[in-house]
């Protein structure tokens, strides 16, 4: 499931010049607080090299789906926030996905919903705490070498 999911993503993504993690990374900061993420923070989050996210940033910026301002509070810090009238185009592919998987749900009662959303939070919990696993281990091993 997990390698089509990542197919499905990445085939929407190339529909508009990106690539599967561009658009992750714009939801990243479009479920920020406030819609707005400091690049630092979208570093820590998606377990991706500050490099890394810097590149991604500047092909969303030159794509127009972001904009990045200096955080008033801290010059040294960068905030994202994605142009939501850039999403215009994604919104109906997004849509008829959401319906397609609507419809799915629309098979199973309550019951065997809850247990669903059970696996689904537990399944994304575990992957959340591998990630974070996993990053800190390379960043170890990077700080050693």
């Amino acid at each position: 499931m997990s390698t089509q999911t990542v197919f499905l993503h990445q085939a929407l993504a190339q529909t508009f010049g990106l690539n599967a993690t561009d658009t992750k990374c714009i939801d990243l900061v479009l479920c920020a607080p406030g819609g707005t993420l400091a690049a630092g923070q979208l570093s820590e989050m998606s377990g991706l090299t500050t490099g890394a996210v810097t590149h991604i940033l500047d092909r969303l910026e030159k794509k127009g789906f972001i904009e990045r301002r200096r955080d008033p509070g801290d010059r040294r810090k960068v905030l994202v926030q994605v142009k939501m009238e850039s999403l215009a185009a994604m919104t109906p592919h997004y849509e008829e996905i959401g319906h397609a998987f609507m419809a799915v749900s629309e098979k199973y009662d309550d019951s065997a919903l809850k247990v669903i959303c059970d696996y689904m939070e537990e399944t994304n919990r575990v992957s959340e705490q591998e990630l974070i696993r996993l990053v800190t281990a390379a960043r170890a091993r990077g700080a050693k070498e």
